[in-house]
């Protein structure tokens, strides 16, 4: 399947994209496999041990557990597929738990296969007609009866410290929302790859990606009250996100989801389900109408991500948004600025500029800790620090520091920038050929 899935994804980039930068993204592709050691490290049973011991302690010692409910919807399911997801939560370390199926199928072998595991744990609904997945799932969430809901697919796995994790999370501080890292596998679940390392909460980043995705939680309530619309099914969960409060958003910055790739998924065939991505387009554009801000949206060279242009300008369309930078490119097209972390270090330093990193982050908008001054606008309410940080006012643009002093006074300027509540944003669209 590998050989002709990626057949597929090369003659569909192509087609959209030219031959130039298809082999520019062919020659990354090859170079990432043969790097590639990505090996997924299962918690030991010593570290699973012990998540059961705590899970224990906190039960017997009448702590409140937050109680989770998965919402499954389903229609005709794989049923192999479909007893693996049960297994996988059923094995979790953490018990305190429902899974709550709301089932389409005209057959009911997925509740009898539910019904062989005995237990209580697994609530099967049958619906009276197929609602379509954003219907099913809503279905399912008027059954559950858990203080947060996980939206998960009846064809993938989660971990067994998935939910260790994340009532972690939820006992510390009481998130409105969770996601967590994921990674793919292969139809037998015996080959795992392409990790997901997510940042944590990136509203440009999110803007340009549903880079959230597996596994979202969310406090029920709140998901009752906002629903998934059909509207956007293939992007209802992106949907849900952009009309979701972002005020209190945790990360779980560990693996803790495998989306399954096989012939009909998103994960093994982008290009199988088209519709989810032009939903998921829909989904940004009505978003960005509902907040009254002016932008044109479309499909970026990379499928299931968007390039977002603001009107007239970002600055005039996000009062948010203070700084805007791009990439620096040598004579031999490499970055060798832009994009840089709090300490100073350039992001994707060294690689081509039609390169696209994992996850795409070279070549996607996103919010950033600094950017280079000498590809670099502001808004004029900048102008004041930006005089007084680098000596020279914003449009003369005249840098007589050297390139290491540059860098500090970007860093400097970009971090009074944030500590007065501006965003600064990485847009790779612009760029800077440095002689």
């Amino acid at each position: 399947m590998t050989f002709f899935s990626d057949l597929a994804k090369t003659l569909n980039y192509a087609g959209r994209n030219g031959l130039r930068e298809t082999m520019v993204a062919a020659s990354e592709r090859l170079r990432s496999r043969a790097g590639a050691h990505y090996v997924y490290r299962a918690p030991s049973d010593a570290d699973l041990d012990l998540q059961r011991t705590a899970y224990r302690a906190r039960r017997e010692a009448g702590e409140e557990l937050p109680l989770i409910s998965f919402l499954v919807p389903v229609y005709e399911p794989n049923l192999h597929y479909l007893e693996a997801m049960l297994r996988s939560c059923l094995d979790n370390t953490y018990q305190n738990f429902e899974i709550v199926v709301a089932d389409a199928s005209p057959e009911d072998a997925g509740e009898k296969l539910a019904e062989s595991f005995s237990t209580d744990k697994i609530s099967w609904h049958r619906l009276p007609k197929n609602l379509g997945i954003s219907g099913n799932t809503n279905a399912a969430a008027e059954f559950a009866r858990g203080d947060y809901v996980a939206l998960l697919d009846y064809d993938d796995l989660i971990t067994q410290d998935a939910l260790f994790e994340i009532t972690s999370v939820i006992s510390e501080f009481s998130p409105e929302i969770i996601y967590t890292d994921e990674d793919k596998c292969d139809e037998k679940a015996e080959k795992f790859f392409e990790p997901n390392h997510k940042p944590g909460f990136n509203v440009d980043y999110f803007f340009a990606n549903n880079y959230i995705c597996h596994l979202l939680v969310m406090k029920r309530e709140l998901f009752l009250a906002l629903k998934l619309r059909s509207t956007y099914d293939g992007a209802q969960d992106y949907d849900l996100m952009l009309r979701a409060p972002w005020s209190e958003i945790r990360h779980v910055p560990k693996v803790l989801y495998h989306w399954r790739t096989h012939q009909g998924s998103t994960a093994g065939n982008p290009g199988s389900k088209d519709y989810a991505y032009e939903a998921g387009l829909l989904a940004l554009k009505e978003h960005f109408r509902s907040c009254r801000i002016d932008a044109d949206v479309i499909h970026s060279r990379h499928r299931g991500f968007y390039d977002v242009t603001y009107q007239p300008d970002i600055f005039t369309a996000r009062k948010e948004v203070g700084v805007v930078g791009g990439k620096l490119v040598d004579r031999n097209h490499r970055i060798v600025g832009g994009m840089m972390d709090e300490a100073g270090r350039v992001a994707f330093a060294g690689m081509h500029e039609m390169e696209s990193g994992p996850m795409h982050r070279a070549d996607t908008m996103q919010d950033v800790a600094a950017v280079d001054v000498r590809c670099m606008q502001i808004r004029d309410e900048l102008r004041p620090v930006y005089q007084a940080v680098f000596n020279a006012s914003y449009e003369t643009h005249i840098m007589k520091a050297g390139e290491d002093e540059l860098r500090i006074m970007s860093l400097e300027f970009c971090r009074q920038a944030r500590n007065m509540g501006y965003l600064i944003v990485w847009d790779p669209r612009m760029s800077r050929r440095m002689e």
